[in-house]
Parts: C-alpha cells; structure tokens; sequence
C-alpha cells in the first residue's frame, strides 16, 4: 500500500511538471508570434511627414491618419504665413520617431496688428517716436500753414487714431507750418546734405526745384554747391529753388563700379 501511495503521489508530481511545462512552451511560443509582434509594430521606427503650411485641422487629421497624435502647442504671431497654419512643429519634420507619438505644433495668428496712436496735436519728433515705438513708420511728411496749429505741430494724420495697422505700415502726417508769414526768405542752404536742404525748404514754405549733379571730390555726395535763389533773397510762397549737390569724380565711380 505505501509502495502504490508513494507512485501515485510521484505521477501526480510528473503530470503536473508536464502540464506545466506545456503551459510555458504555449505562453513563450504565444508571445513571440503574436504579442511582441503586434508590439515591435506599434514601436515601428518611421519618418516623421511635414504639416508646416497645413491649415490646423487639416495638419491634425493628416497625422492622425499617419498614426500620431497632432497637439496645439501654441499660437504666435507670424508675417509669413496666414492665421491658423501650421509654422513649427516638435519633432522637426523628417525626424526618426515612433508612431503613435505626440507632435506639438505652432499655429499662426496672422501678421501682428496694432493701433495706430493719436498724431494730431504732438510735435512732430513725439510722432515720430509713437510711431516707432509701435513698429510703426514714418510715411510722407507734408508741411503746411496754418492759422490754429503753431508751427511744428501735427494738424492731420492719414490713418485714424484707434483704427489698426499690420507692424511695418507707414503713417502719413501733416506739420503745422505757423501762420502764413508776410515774407518768405530763401534759407542759406550751400554746405548742407540734400536731405537737410528739402526739409529746411519745406519748413520755410517753400520747395526743392530741380536737382543737378557735379563732380567734386572735395564734398560727401550730395552736399548743395550752389542754389538758384541766394541766401536772404524774397519770394513768393510755394516758389521752387534748384539746386546743384555734389558727387564723386567719374574716375572714382568707375573705381567703385569695378570693386561691385
């Protein structure tokens, strides 16, 4: 009885490494033909596709048909490209990823507006400075008399305060010349650049007229040598003063022309 006691419990002992080797033959052969298959593809290695210049929905879909999941990461001003589209995107497009990942993408909101500040009634420097300080520009300067604004005061602008403006764009504006004077007295404007000459003329009630060049290398380009009308001479309002402004000798612009 003990002999057939000890085989029984000795079979049972064998069965039991035997079902449970089995077992384990069937869960390793399990896992490498169907687990880690399905895994290592999931995990696959694949090129990351662009969706910079997509409209959002669209770049979102795309890749969630290409198996990634497209996350708003942010929203950003941007001139180059129009409000809601893709302009940067993490991972960078052609990167080595797995699928399934995350991509985190920046949208346009456009160029950047601003409004365009109160001109009218400031001197002509704080418009200037307004302007600039919105990244704005200075556009065309105009000059003209007036019997209510005092001279070098601003009396119009081309753009209404509190309408808005992309960075960048100009601004015209008008300056306040004073009241119209009872002479108009040609300035001394030998010696001075072009640039400084138009605008003296302007603020004097008066205008730039023709402009020649002559060689003189004793001058920066575009220094007056000679105006039409001198210095302290009385003339109408509006009338126009040519001048003659300085450049370089010809032998120093073809010296010039060659180092281009």
């Amino acid at each position: 009885e003990k002999k057939k006691s000890f085989f029984l419990r000795w079979k049972k002992w064998i069965l039991r490494g035997l079902y449970g080797s089995i077992g384990f033959i069937v869960l390793v052969v399990t896992c490498d033909q169907v687990v880690m298959p399905l895994y290592v593809k999931h995990g696959k290695d694949v090129v990351l596709p662009s969706v910079i210049g997509k409209p959002f929905p669209e770049a979102q879909k795309f890749l969630k048909d290409q198996g990634f999941h497209a996350i708003l990461d942010r929203e950003a001003y941007n001139s180059d490209y129009p409000q809601d589209e893709v302009t940067f995107q993490n991972p960078f497009p052609e990167s080595i990823v797995k699928k399934g990942r995350r991509v985190y993408l920046t949208i346009s909101k456009g160029e950047k507006r601003v409004s365009v500040p109160k001109l009218v009634g400031g001197s002509e420097r704080d418009a200037g400075l307004k302007l600039q300080r919105l990244s704005l520009k200075v556009g065309k300067k105009n000059y003209e008399f007036s019997t209510y604004y005092p001279r070098g005061v601003v009396m119009s602008q081309s753009v209404s305060p509190g309408d808005t403006l992309q960075v960048g764009q100009s601004v015209d504006f008008t300056v306040s010349l004073g009241e119209i004077p009872e002479h108009f007295i040609v300035p001394q404007l030998v010696g001075k650049s072009l640039k400084e000459a138009t605008y003296i003329l302007l603020h004097d009630g008066l205008k730039v007229g023709r402009v020649s060049r002559e060689a003189n290398d004793n001058l920066l380009p575009d220094t007056v040598i000679r105006q039409s009308f001198p210095a302290g001479t009385e003339v109408e309002m509006g009338q126009s003063i040519d001048l003659v402004v300085s450049e370089f000798q010809a032998e120093e612009k073809d010296t010039a022309a060659q180092n281009n």
